[in-house]
């Protein structure tokens, strides 16, 4: 009789160290999102004028939304991309950088749209490719950080791709000659800069080619997630009171051209 309660025991151990196994194993699996088997290039823009050309060229497509925002997944001129509008300012942004890596697989992030110039030799039109990127209303220099520095990353800065970087100064140079094209520091926070004291701070503070709302997050999501990133950025106004140009009249036709280069840049 003990013998047969042993065995019965016995049974049930290996039984249950079985369920265990398997339960564990299913665990996994479920964490997995994305399988990275080949090269997929996720497009970011804050507003819809600057992906709407974009998203109307993708063939084979399919779409999906994920925290509010609509991943549209197809080829661009035979290229695998994503390419997603996420809305204005940093949270949007970092979090559909973050969705782009880890729920759709891809393996580099370009963000495009418009932003404000910083430089007095950067015009209305001309087009600003990073170098890196910052987060200008960051800051707990009172804990003993630098201003701008993100706590226990030991950066202030968040350096793009130089490949990327090098292909799309080309994709400028090459399907849009007429256009001047620089290569610099691009400035993030949440706010839209529109007089000529917050630009001056935004300069004495991190210097910098144009300032924008969302390029600095998407920079440090790709850091942290290593994977490679690049931010194009059409100059829609001059970040302060001056009459040269209206934003809202130029950041369309700005944000088209932003993303015909871009265009060409994912596929050649």
């Amino acid at each position: 009789m003990n013998r047969k309660i042993v065995s019965f025991c016995m049974m049930l151990s290996v039984m249950f160290a079985v369920l265990l196994l398997g339960g564990c194993s299913g665990k996994k699996t479920s964490e997995k999102t994305f399988e990275k088997t080949s090269e997929r290039t996720g497009v970011i823009g804050a507003m819809e004028e600057e992906v709407g050309t974009l998203k109307e060229a993708i063939t084979d497509l399919k779409t999906s939304s994920v925290a509010g925002m609509e991943f549209y997944e197809g080829k661009l001129d035979g290229v695998d991309v994503v390419v997603v509008q996420c809305g204005m300012g940093k949270v949007n942004a970092g979090i559909c950088a973050n969705t782009l890596i880890n729920n759709f697989g891809c393996t580099k992030i370009i963000n495009t749209g418009v932003a404000g110039s910083l430089d007095a030799q950067i015009d209305i039109g001309d087009i600003v490719v990073s170098t890196d990127a910052v987060q200008h209303d960051f800051t707990v220099e009172a804990i003993g950080f630098k201003k701008g520095e993100i706590p226990y990353t030991g950066r202030f800065e968040f350096p793009a791709d130089e490949p990327m970087r090098k292909a799309a100064v080309e994709a400028v140079r090459t399907s849009a000659p007429e256009v001047k094209v620089f290569e610099g520091r691009i400035c993030t926070g949440d706010q839209f800069i529109s007089s000529q004291e917050q630009r001056n701070k935004i300069i004495t503070d991190f210097g910098g080619m144009c300032c924008e709302m969302e390029g600095g997050a998407i920079a440090q999501a790709c850091y942290l997630n290593k994977t490679p990133f690049v931010i194009l950025r059409a100059i829609s106004d001059k970040a302060d009171q001056s009459e040269e140009m209206n934003y809202e009249k130029f950041k369309e036709q700005a944000a088209k051209n932003c993303a015909s280069i871009v265009r060409y840049m994912v596929t050649h």
